[in-house]
């Protein structure tokens, strides 16, 4: 099932291709569960990705991520794709009140992920209802070139949950005429000031690994050789619930969004 890093000159496997392949072969389990839609191997699979990111420091995270970064393997866009997926499968489980809910781990919170917005059609709560839903990846890391790629995730019927299916749309790049500006000041601003905040390993959140939002915070700030960085999956975090105005509680899920306004 799992791919295995294929040793180099010398018989010799680098400790950081060894994160990036067992990382790798998770995401595929769990792809994997996920498209036959059965409860216990999804939380096994996403258990295993939890605890990869927990026993993982951060410093190696930039070799890791290009490593997992071609098409062949589990590049961004797929990654999404993995985390929207999960969050369906999740969505229907806790809707349908299923036996053995309580193994399955809910999906990232909004503050785990960087506060990196979802899409309305996502955290509706009747999506896990629909036979498709259609979701992009855009590349920002280049200022001006822009890739962007569309993918689609089907409910597989099947047993007591249904499966969820990661399929390729289309991909595509145009030039982003807004940024033509910002390119010209390069010139004058080093490209390491100006754009490596996207770039940075350190931006990328969660246990699938995505670029955080505007609001979120870094990864790890820069320190000394000798200090010690702090995950992001360190702990359990506890979200204070969203309130109305009249001092209602939210619900939990609506963490990964702001809720509507009531009467709307």
């Amino acid at each position: 099932m799992g791919q295995q890093p294929s040793k180099g000159l010398g018989n010799e496997v680098s400790e950081k291709t060894v994160k990036a392949f067992e990382l790798l072969n998770l995401y595929k389990e769990l792809e994997e569960s996920l498209a036959l839609g059965e409860l216990r191997p999804v939380a096994e699979a996403y258990r295993q990705i939890l605890s990869w990111c927990r026993a993982r420091r951060d410093r190696d995270l930039q070799s890791v991520l290009e490593l997992l970064g071609t098409e062949e393997r589990c590049p961004a866009w797929r990654r999404q794709a993995l985390e929207d997926a999960f969050r369906l499968f999740y969505d229907e489980a806790a809707a349908l009140g299923v036996e053995g809910l309580a193994q399955l781990k809910e999906p990232p919170t909004s503050e785990e992920i960087g506060f990196r917005q979802l899409p309305e059609a996502l955290v509706d709560a009747q999506a896990w209802k629909r036979k498709s839903y259609s979701g992009f990846f855009e590349e920002s890391g280049n200022l001006v070139y822009r890739r962007r790629w569309e993918y689609e995730i089907l409910r597989v019927d099947g047993g007591q949950i249904c499966g969820r299916k990661i399929v390729t749309a289309a991909q595509s790049s145009y030039i982003c005429s807004t940024a033509l500006a910002v390119k010209a000041i390069q010139t004058l601003v080093p490209v390491d000031e100006c754009c490596a905040v996207r770039e940075d390993a350190r931006a990328m959140r969660g246990p699938f690994l995505l670029p955080k939002g505007p609001r979120g915070a870094m990864r790890w700030e820069p320190a000394d050789e000798g200090q010690e960085s702090v995950s992001d999956f360190a702990a359990p975090k506890v979200c204070e619930p969203l309130h109305f105005e009249d001092g209602c509680v939210a619900p939990a899920r609506a963490r990964l969004a702001f809720p509507k306004p009531r009467g709307i």
